[in-house]
Parts: structure tokens; sequence; C-alpha cells
């Protein structure tokens, strides 16, 4: 039925999330809720060994509080990531290549497997990041 001066206009349609973008998301933040976990227990061990008396650097302190915050920072791009935004897009990309420096680091100091493993993987969201279905998502 037809009103007079009553014009009905179709809803704009809601921009369809690309499945890269999505992908994309999801891992920054099971990734970062992960390395979240893992400074827990980077924590948990460094606590232990202080309270039955050996020393424990100041600098390893620091290096779990880094890894909190990185994580923290992947859970949230992650978020934003999933909702479009560009900031969020171009700082995920930022940690990718931090952990991509810290991987490297490992390599040299013993933890072959693990590294190799954190390169492929941020190396993977990188590419993820950078493509253009995510690039168009997140500038809208």
């Amino acid at each position: 039925m037809y009103e007079a001066g009553i014009q009905s206009h179709p809803e704009p349609a809601q921009p369809v999330r690309p499945r890269q973008a999505t992908m994309a998301a999801v891992l920054l933040a099971m990734f970062g809720g992960l390395g979240f976990l893992y400074a827990f227990l980077l924590m948990s061990a460094v606590s232990d060994s202080s309270d039955h008396g050996q020393s424990v650097s100041a600098v390893l302190y620091v290096l779990i509080y880094v890894q909190f915050a990185l994580s923290a920072a992947q859970v949230i791009c992650g978020v934003l990531v999933w909702q479009g935004r560009n900031w969020a897009r171009v700082l995920a990309i930022v940690l990718c290549s931090i952990n991509i420096l810290g991987a490297v680091v490992s390599l040299f100091s013993g933890a072959v497997f693990q590294a190799i493993a954190a390169i492929g993987v941020n190396a993977a969201m990188l590419r993820l990041l950078s493509g253009y279905e995510v690039q168009v998502w997140c500038s809208r």
C-alpha cells in the first residue's frame, strides 16, 4: 500500500566483511590471547624463581611486561580490524613486524622450532593485513 506523501526507501546495504579481514581479525585476537597466556606463564615462572631465593634480572620483568602490552595490543587490533579500523590494521602490521624481529632473535638463541613457526605465522598475518580486500575493508 502506498500512502500519500510517504515514500519508502530501501535501506542501504551493509558492507560485507571479506573473508580475509575476518581471518586476520580472528588470528590477531587468538595469537594475542596466546601471547597473553605465555606472558602469564613467564611471570609465574619468574615469580616462583624469585620466591625461592634466585635472583631475577629487572630486564626480564620489563620484557614480560612488554609481552603483556604487545599481546593486549594485538587482541585490540583484532577486534578493531573486525570493525574495519584502518589505524588498527596499520598497528597490527607493526606488531607482526616486531614479532618477526623477536622470532629472529629467538632463532639465534636456540629456540629454532618456535622461531620458525612465529616467523611463518607473522609473515602470513602480514600478507593478510596487506591484502587488497583487507585494505578496502579497513579504509571505508
